[in-house]
């Protein structure tokens, strides 16, 4: 804040803007590119999973990242790129941080195998921020919803009000996690010829 003073003496205030923290966390990156319309559809595809209501990113005032869009209820940011890893891990770690929300990254293939979805997931912490990397859609035989790993790791269920990680997995095996991953697929698919 500046304060001016005119000739003819009265005060005004002149507001400089300042940068905001996500400025100055990733100057420098490279945005991500603008979302398509199979990245919103994944988008909120990704927001049905967990029954809540969307709204776009009013967090993304710097616009320096593309569209992605809030889950409202339990405060997700979630983007999609058909770029792959390790394109844009510092851009949606420098978001998490600034906006203290998890941001979900959905990466797809392009062309006829979008439905081959890898998720990676930045949870901000207490004052530091766990990355879950390289995660898959599955759905359980029940219908319930989850991000489970390729390899070890915690599964991340997708619940109305939140993410909640487990040690536990949601299958019993190697051929049961196929099989969640196939009807999380086909799911998807359903949705994505749905309009």
């Amino acid at each position: 804040m500046t304060n001016f003073y005119p000739p003819n003496g009265a005060i005004d205030l002149v507001i400089e803007p300042r940068p905001t923290m996500l400025d100055l966390v990733i100057k420098g990156s490279v945005p991500l590119p603008t979302a398509t319309r199979t990245d919103m559809k994944l988008m909120r595809y990704l927001a049905s999973l967990m029954h809540s209501r969307v709204s776009r990113d009013v967090l993304n005032m710097a616009g320096l990242l593309a569209d992605s869009l809030l889950i409202e209820t339990p405060a997700v940011i979630v983007r999609a790129t058909a770029c792959a890893a390790p394109l844009f891990l510092r851009e949606v770690e420098a978001e998490a941080i600034a906006t203290r929300h998890p941001v979900l990254l959905l990466r797809h293939s392009q062309g006829h195998s979008v439905t081959d979805v890898k998720v990676d997931l930045a949870l901000p912490d207490d004052g530091d921020l766990r990355w879950f990397q390289d995660y898959r859609l599955f759905c359980g035989l029940a219908g319930d919803n989850w991000l489970v790993p390729t390899g070890d790791g915690p599964s991340v269920r997708l619940l109305p009000h939140g993410l909640f990680l487990t040690e536990h997995s949601p299958y019993a095996d190697d051929w049961d996690r196929t099989a969640g991953v196939e009807r999380a697929s086909a799911h998807l698919n359903i949705h994505l010829r749905g309009d």
